[in-house]
């Protein structure tokens, strides 16, 4: 990999293993981010999703392979990195013997960052005066996830790296949520998003990786991805027909004249072969990211 496409990534990892004794955090994982990209990061509990995000923030070292952000080695200008990005953790927990202040204000001046959004952040997600002169102790769920979406863009971070960041909040906060993200996408921040949210995944990324038991099993477009998994056709004729076969089409159910097919050649040419049929209906639909995620993982 030359230098000049390392600086033109805001994130690459390259090789990346992390063992813990004989346990198996990631293995050999390579993948990038584009500066100013929203990229996905997906994967069931134990692939190796926070191992991963803890090796981007040097909380682990890893025990091969590298990771450069900003065209930097990490290991290397760790520090300087770690100054320009902001990290939600799931399951996100203040300290709870400080007031919601307090604790913004002791993050505000550990990254020396200056605090003119912050006003706009707390209206955003109405975390009220009152609200902020409360211990965070006293928070419910919900109101401590705002807080923790706070404080991981209060510095104006060039990075953010978020794990499932919308746990607990209500609809029309995930909605303030979304909108956050694609404005601070339009002014060049760089967004890491790891959730099992997976409708909320397809409406931010365009692009994510799949990690599967320690290894990444896919980095590509979720477009690509579901034109890889296909379209669904559902038809309804009028009335059956035994052993019914589609060119280009794998049937997946009938009942009675209903049928539905898995479409993975030339849509064109299956609709060709389905127009000399009985047909009383026809659906065609593409699958969701669910889908896609469970292609990936379903046993054979």
């Amino acid at each position: 990999m030359n230098s000049s496409s390392t600086k033109n990534k805001a994130i690459r990892v390259e090789n990346l293993s992390k063992f813990y004794g004989k346990t198996l955090g990631v293995n050999n994982i390579s993948f990038d981010v584009d500066p100013g990209e929203i990229f996905g990061f997906l994967g069931p509990n134990g692939a190796g999703k926070t191992t991963t995000i803890r090796l981007l923030l040097d909380l682990l070292k890893p025990d091969e392979g590298s990771i450069t952000i900003f065209g930097k080695p990490l290991n290397e200008f760790s520090m300087e990195i770690r100054r320009h990005c902001g990290y939600l953790p799931g399951e996100f927990q203040a300290y709870k013997h400080l007031t919601g202040y307090q604790y913004l204000g002791l993050f505000a001046d550990l990254r020396k960052s200056l605090n003119d959004d912050l006003s706009i952040l707390l209206e955003k997600f109405q975390l009220s005066p009152r609200d902020l002169k409360r211990k965070t102790s006293q928070y419910s769920r919900g109101m401590m996830q705002k807080l923790g979406i706070v404080q991981a863009f209060l510095h104006k971070p060039k990075l953010v790296i978020l794990d499932e960041p919308t746990s607990g909040l209500d609809p029309l906060m995930q909605e303030v949520f979304y909108a956050l993200i694609f404005e601070k996408q339009m002014e060049g921040t760089t967004i890491f998003f790891s959730s099992h949210n997976l409708p909320e995944v397809e409406k931010l990324c365009s692009r994510l990786a799949i990690i599967r038991q320690g290894q990444i099993v896919s980095v590509e477009s979720i477009e690509s991805l579901k034109q890889k998994v296909g379209h669904v056709m559902e038809i309804l004729l009028d009335g059956e027909l035994p052993a019914l076969e589609i060119e280009g089409a794998d049937l997946i159910s009938a009942m009675g004249n209903r049928y539905v097919f898995k479409i993975k050649g030339d849509l064109s040419k299956v609709l060709q072969k389905v127009s000399g049929l009985p047909l009383k209906d026809i659906t065609i639909t593409r699958p969701t990211l669910e889908k896609v995620f469970m292609e990936f993982y379903k046993t054979s």
